[in-house]
């Protein structure tokens, strides 16, 4: 998918948490550069991995934090995994369900029909994570799976964070299933380039940017799509993290906010973004060449730690460290 540099940035992908929110609160400067991509008609969609929520949650959101926002601009690892299983084996085909309301939504959308015996015979197993998740359903599943149905999953994220602390994710519940079942599952969200390659076919892309806070998801899922990708320093990753990263994980851009996307978008005033791109380039081709490591290029000072802002903060909205949602967040 990747075309010339000089072809202009064309429609941004975002990533959710630690990128455009945390839980109720937009992060600082999500809502202006966005809402300049409204303004200049260059088309967004928000790319999840979480697949327990529908589109139209999703969007209310979003638009409830001060970004006008349709369904239409989101994808979600359920619609994708839907579809996938829709264009693999037809409308009607009997799929096995494991999840709650956003992936029963999206497969009833793709025209699948949903069963939960596996007396139905179903073609593939759907997962996604089910917070209700029980030994039966654990033991009928994997039953269903090693009779020769297809196995398909939403996305592979072993953990989630909450306020109490880290959950299980379904990738903990993948893991468990692979090794009950002596297989593995075709994943469809991020790290895997399906979303993105989704949302910027349906929206006739030539040179989409994927904008995210995480290395191994928004960052390297981009990569494996072919397309530029940007690290946001508002979330997970900072840039010493993009230093020690491996080259699928390299972002082609660095933000500290997205404030700074009409530059990037315009090839204007980026501030200090280019120098320490620079710097970064550098330091991989240092690194990759064997000639120095990257503790001992941190220990020289050049990169700041992160040249981010902070979380906004709108009137009536929750205090910081409130949680956003209690079961899985938006990798």
């Amino acid at each position: 998918m990747t075309e010339p540099s000089d072809t202009p940035i064309d429609c941004v992908l975002f990533d959710l948490d630690g990128v455009v929110y945390h839980g109720p609160r937009a992060i600082y400067g999500a809502v202006d550069g966005i809402n300049w991509l409204h303004d200049h008609a260059i088309p967004v969609n928000y790319v999840t991995n979480n697949a327990t929520r529908t589109p139209e949650t999703v969007a209310d959101h979003i638009s409830r934090i001060g970004i006008d926002t349709s369904t239409d601009e989101v994808t979600t690892s359920a619609q994708v995994l839907a579809e996938r299983l829709a264009e693999r084996f037809g409308k009607g085909a009997r799929i096995h369900l494991i999840g709650t309301t956003g992936l029963r939504t999206a497969l009833d959308a793709a025209g699948l029909e949903i069963t939960d015996s596996a007396d139905a015979n179903p073609v593939a197993v759907a997962q996604g994570l089910d917070p209700h998740i029980d030994y039966d359903t654990i033991v009928r599943a994997c039953e269903i799976i090693r009779s020769g149905a297809e196995w398909w999953a939403s996305n592979p994220d072993y953990s989630l964070l909450t306020v109490t602390g880290k959950v299980p994710g379904n990738g903990a519940f993948v893991e468990l299933m692979a090794r009950l079942t002596d297989t593995e599952p075709v994943i469809v969200g991020k790290p895997a380039p399906h979303m993105m390659e989704f949302a910027a076919d349906r929206l006739g892309a030539r040179r989409p940017l994927m904008v995210g806070d995480r290395l191994n998801t928004d960052i390297e899922g981009g990569n494996a799509a072919g397309i530029d990708t940007a690290l946001v320093l508002t979330g997970i990753h900072d840039i010493h993290d993009a230093l020690r990263a491996e080259p699928e994980r390299r972002p082609t851009f660095i933000l500290p906010n997205l404030r700074s996307l009409p530059g990037l978008i315009t090839a204007g005033d980026r501030g200090d973004c280019p120098r320490i791109e620079a710097e970064l380039g550098r330091a991989w081709d240092a690194i990759d060449a064997g000639t120095t490591d990257a503790e001992a290029i941190l220990a020289e000072g050049r990169l700041p730690r992160t040249i981010a802002g902070p979380v906004d903060s709108e009137p009536g909205t929750a205090p910081a460290g409130t949680a956003g949602d209690a079961y899985e967040e938006d990798t």
